[in-house]
């Protein structure tokens, strides 16, 4: 009788070492992408501002006891410019609105330390950015030339009014090839902002002025896509409400006393939400709207009251235009929806994001669209390097065009648990998986020229899920199904469906008459592994199989460590490693200053008898993960996934139905990854 033996075929770890260069591989057309880097966020990053103006103490106010709104919005409106308002450790009861003014920072003293407890009523935000600033189209002049894709300067009707430093909302009217506001449930006469143009303008993005001379108008960045001159277009001129104010280290915790967001960036430019945990909503956690090059970064979104659409859909809401907005390494659990884009969101990235857990509480079931674009008309956004369950721009009010969805890893389902309402523990220890519309990438009817390259799509986990749960009846898989082909609501799992309509959209029904082939005809797909048909499919008109690094990025980023980059991809093996985020909620600090165990030194050795026997060792208490890849980066086993004492400790691989081959061990333990490559024989 035949026995599998196992020899050490190198005893040291992988290391996969990539070139980053200033132009990317040519897999995607300039015409349909724009250039983020450099053009995101807050430039040279967030400032790191030491000066403190105030100190405010918890205990001036009864720590909780008493409304601290008013001290703490003085002592903003006195801060010096480039300074701090500094929170102490404690709990701060706000009954309404914190505007953070221009230039001037609030920051507590760490999320699990500074506790802005919320109880306002009337709708709004409990921290604002200084004043609303909205464009008024009565403002609006006419762009004569320098209308082309990357073009840097626009030639005005007049000039009037018009100041460097100020902004444009720059639009024209729909072009019906590609951009409509009618959806699955009516037209969205309010997707260009309701601001007088009844839906005509749901296209554009916002610029700066960066100089005027006459009518020429400097601007940046340059303009994402042609605008036609036949379409009108038009130059919105307006003013920000607050420039360079963050919010930092801070808990919003929320009551359910009826405010609409927790975080409004409205006309807000250069600003930033950092290190907060933002726990539970009454309606959505953050909204942005006319905001130009903001940052929501490194911190934690979580559950809601209600989760429900509309005004609760407990999201990161990005709307009205908005552009440049960068939203990178967050943790965000338990929402309706993780991020939306709406409204003509333009040129922004979502970027190594961890999002999972997502529901709805009456129909808990169902995927729901972690990262959805839910109104006409958002383009030109990236989507990078997160880990999520579902990517779903919807036609639900509208079309979306020229997205990219690059190096990201999306399940198909998710672990879904009690309560679906109201605050309360989570019940993990009774958890379902989502098992009706497993669609893990899903452009709707009125989605075109998208661009999905480099993806991990489906899982394991997709694959293993049963009917409604029951344990036994395993859902078949199905790579792709494009509308108007049959496709199955709780019957079949999808790696990708394009071009259909609602989610209980079968294709054949008759209900749904805008059911179209566009959003996959339009498409590029290149170089995206999916679990159903386990192969990695490349577009045989594109030669260039090289996936580079980074769309958005330079390199690896100084806050990433020495996890692997890029993390996600079917050129790496393993195809999908951990990202910061997921490392930090796994390790119960799900925000940046929550102290993580500290691990020095993680070592795997790997002894073989008659079956593996896998010894690592752990200096410290970590959450970890030891899982078997074969030779084509597919995961073959999860031995270990949980939170382990230091020590050692060592765990068996049963080899069952495992040919001979290569295999690689990969262990995760807090931020430090070990792989070693094994070769099995007959």
């Amino acid at each position: 009788m035949n026995q599998k033996s196992f020899f050490l075929f190198a005893a040291f770890s992988i290391t996969i070492i990539f070139s980053f260069l200033t132009s990317y591989a040519e897999i995607i057309p300039s015409s349909r992408r724009v250039i983020w880097q450099n053009n995101i966020g807050i430039p040279g990053g967030v400032p790191m501002r030491t000066t403190i103006s105030t100190t405010i103490n918890a205990s001036t106010y009864g720590n909780g006891a008493s409304d601290a709104t008013s001290g703490i919005q003085a002592a903003l409106n006195a801060c010096t410019a480039n300074q701090v308002v500094l929170l102490s450790a404690g709990r701060f009861l706000i009954d309404s609105t914190i505007r953070v003014p221009s230039s001037v920072t609030l920051r507590g003293a760490g999320p699990s330390q500074t506790i802005l407890d919320a109880h306002g009523t009337g709708g709004g935000a409990v921290v604002a950015f200084g004043q609303d600033a909205t464009p008024y189209r009565t403002n609006s002049v006419a762009i004569v030339a320098g209308t082309t894709q990357g073009s840097t300067s626009v030639t005005l009707a007049s000039a009037a009014g018009v100041t460097v430093g100020s902004y444009l909302l720059i639009t024209e009217l729909n072009d019906s090839t590609f951009v409509t506001i009618k959806g699955g449930e009516g037209s969205c006469t309010w997707c260009d902002g309701g601001i007088g143009w009844n839906g005509t303008r749901a296209l554009g993005q916002i610029v700066e002025v960066t100089s005027v001379n006459g009518t020429a108008v400097g601007i940046a960045p340059s303009l994402y896509i042609a605008y036609d001159p036949a379409l009108s277009p038009l130059a919105t001129p307006f003013s920000a409400g607050a420039k360079y104010a963050g919010l930092e280290d801070v808990q919003v915790y929320m009551n359910n006393t009826g405010y609409t967001e927790n975080i409004l960036m409205n006309g807000s430019a250069y600003c930033w939400v950092k290190n907060i945990e933002s726990n539970y909503t009454d309606g959505d956690h953050f909204r942005a709207f006319w905001a130009y090059r903001c940052e929501v970064r490194d911190s934690y979104f979580h559950d809601a009251f209600h989760h429900t659409p509309g005004q609760t859909d407990a999201d990161v809401f990005i709307a009205d235009k908005s552009s440049g907005i960068l939203v990178e390494n967050n943790v965000l659990r338990r929402m309706h929806v993780s991020i939306m884009l709406n409204w003509g969101a333009a040129g922004n990235v979502i970027g190594y994001n961890y999002s999972a857990n997502d529901f709805d509480e009456t129909a808990y079931n169902v995927v729901m669209g972690d990262f959805s674009m839910h109104g006409s008309h958002p383009m030109f956004n990236l989507y990078e390097g997160n880990i999520a369950t579902s990517f779903h721009p919807d036609g639900i009010w509208g079309s979306n065009s020229h997205n990219t969805l690059f190096r990201s890893f999306l399940t198909g389902t998710t672990k879904i648990c009690n309560p679906l309402s109201g605050r309360s523990p989570e019940r993990t220890d009774s958890t379902w998986w989502a098992c009706q519309a497993n669609r893990a990438v899903n452009v709707d009817f009125a989605g075109r020229y998208y661009n999905i390259a480099g993806n991990v799509v489906g899982s394991t986990d997709l694959l293993q899920i049963t009917s409604y749960n029951n344990g036994k009846n395993k859902i078949p898989a199905a790579s792709m199904i494009i509308a108007p082909q049959y496709r199955s609501y709780d019957a079949t799992t999808y790696s990708y469906c394009f071009g259909y309509s609602e989610a209980n959209d079968d294709g054949t029904s008759g209900t749904y008459p805008e059911d179209n082939r566009q959003p996959y005809t339009t498409a590029i797909l290149h170089g995206n592994y999916d679990y159903a048909s386990d192969s990695t499919k490349w577009d045989p008109s594109i030669a260039d199989h090289v996936l580079p690094a980074s769309y958005y990025l330079p390199g690896k980023p100084s806050w990433w460590g020495t996890m692997p980059w890029p993390p996600i991809g079917p050129d790496l093996n393993p195809m999908v490693n951990k990202i910061p985020a997921q490392v930090r909620f796994e390790n119960g600090a799900s925000v940046i200053n929550d102290r993580m165990p500290e691990i020095s030194k993680s070592s795997l050795h790997l002894a073989f008898i008659n079956s593996a026997g896998i010894q690592f060792d752990l200096l410290a208490a970590c959450h970890v993960t030891l899982e078997i890849f074969n030779a084509s980066g597919r995961r073959v086993v999860t031995l270990v996934n949980g939170h382990i004492a230091a020590g050692s400790h060592t765990v068996y691989w049963k080899k069952k139905n495992c040919p001979a081959g290569i295999y690689f061990i990969k262990l995760d333990a807090g931020e430090l990854a070990e792989t070693k490559k094994l070769m099995m024989v007959e």
